[in-house]
């Protein structure tokens, strides 16, 4: 049984993850593994980071920063993450809250252009939105399922970073985490974010600060290392390739990252890097 449940928390701050507010994740990343210093792309946004996960490359290679279309002629000079998995008989879908109109149509087109097999919307809370996914992962014995979770992003945005309006929506992606780490003894989770916010400006995330960078990364489930934390510095861009070596499948040479080998207790697959 190979199967991934990757929650993309946005706007979840690695400092907002404490026993009193997030028992859950806190538990999670005390006993599994967590990344101590894990950092997004540059620029901090959440079209740019969602890109770099979905081909493996930064946004200077990605050339897609700002929710428009124009990076889709770069496509065929990429490799994204889904197709990968796809290539391998890997299935891939995508679980969300119910967005603005905009917000879903960036967020189907980035799914399309991906090579992402299915797009569902489920609910105005996180809570919600992991119950919806968690009968999609009980539905099947492998396969990616890609949770996507914005209440932090729009608490942070309307309220500001850390305010008790945004701690509030850190409590209730907790009780999302809540639902899906039942599903650990047979599931691989990993837990991250797209940016931090608040470092500049206490209602936004895009400028460069360590603040905005730093994310929040978590592997859990069978053959993770078990109460481990990961002291090197670790990137978004590692995510793609460890998952594709988690399936087994080759990583590809255009990749930017590193697979993150030492969040688990089994060895590399034997094939490496493809062109």
């Amino acid at each position: 049984m190979r199967r991934v449940i990757l929650v993309f928390a946005d706007g979840l701050r690695p400092d907002a993850i404490t026993p009193i507010d997030m028992p859950s994740l806190d538990a999670l990343s005390r006993t599994y593994t967590t990344a101590l210093r894990a950092t997004t792309v540059r620029p901090s946004r959440t079209v740019a980071a969602l890109a770099s996960l979905a081909t493996g490359v930064a946004p200077e290679t990605h050339g897609l920063i700002e929710p428009v279309l124009g990076f889709l002629s770069r496509l065929p000079t990429l490799r994204p993450l889904a197709r990968e998995l796809t290539r391998g008989g890997v299935s891939s879908q995508v679980v969300a809250s119910e967005l603005l109109p905009a917000e879903r149509a960036v967020l189907w087109a980035l799914t399309k252009a991906a090579g992402l097999g299915k797009y569902r919307s489920a609910g105005l809370r996180a809570r919600d939105v992991a119950r919806a996914a968690q009968t999609v992962v009980l539905s099947q014995s492998d396969g990616l399922v890609f949770v996507y979770l914005n209440d932090c992003d729009q608490a942070g945005h309307a309220h500001g970073w850390m305010s008790p309006q945004y701690r509030a929506a850190a409590v209730e992606i907790d009780a999302a985490i809540g639902v899906l780490a039942d599903l650990t003894e047979h599931s691989l989770l990993i837990v991250m974010a797209d940016h931090g916010g608040g470092g500049v400006s206490t209602h936004d995330h895009a400028e460069a600060h360590a603040i905005n960078d730093h994310i929040p990364l978590i592997v859990a489930g069978p053959e993770v290392t078990g109460r481990h934390q990961l002291t090197r510095a670790v990137s978004l861009l590692d995510v793609p390739p460890t998952l594709l070596w988690w399936f087994g499948l080759d990583v590809p040479v255009s990749y930017e990252g590193r697979v993150l080998t030492q969040a688990f207790t089994r060895t590399p697959q034997p094939a490496g890097a493809v062109a």
